[in-house]
């Protein structure tokens, strides 16, 4: 995996070069990657598109899931087993959360502000992306 600079125009319009950022192959769409306010669209395959929206799918349901049974556990506290119930099923909800945080991290390109104003930096992406960057 490499390094290359785009141009935040570019990312911002999804006019990359249709290479998957992760697997070399010709992407079939875009996905955001980053955190605001450095926010990218970043070419992938239809695999690996449908991989990252599972993920973030399954991170809202962990985190909204974890905290309906961590509040009806302290709700039903007056029966004894309900609030550890609710408590273990939230603190389990955040540890999936979190491990979902972390493939996404692997699928999708670490987004850093570039050189110059008008460039992001993207770490760890396909060698066959950086190519294409660098021939436009």
């Amino acid at each position: 995996m490499v390094t290359v600079q785009v141009g935040r125009a570019a990312a911002r319009d999804r006019a990359l070069p249709p290479i998957s950022v992760r697997s070399g192959r010709p992407a079939d769409g875009y996905a955001p990657a980053g955190r605001v306010p450095y926010v990218v669209r970043v070419p992938l395959t239809q695999d690996e598109f449908d991989k990252v929206q599972m993920l973030r799918t399954r991170q809202k349901s962990a985190i909204y899931g974890g905290a309906a049974c961590a509040v009806f556990g302290v709700a039903m506290a007056r029966f004894p087993v309900m609030l550890p119930l609710g408590l273990v099923i939230g603190a389990l909800s955040a540890v999936l959360w979190l491990a979902c945080a972390l493939v996404l991290r692997r699928l999708l390109p670490k987004v850093e502000p570039g050189p110059k104003a008008d460039e992001f930096t993207l770490r760890g992406v396909h060698k066959a992306f950086a190519a294409a960057v660098l021939l436009e």
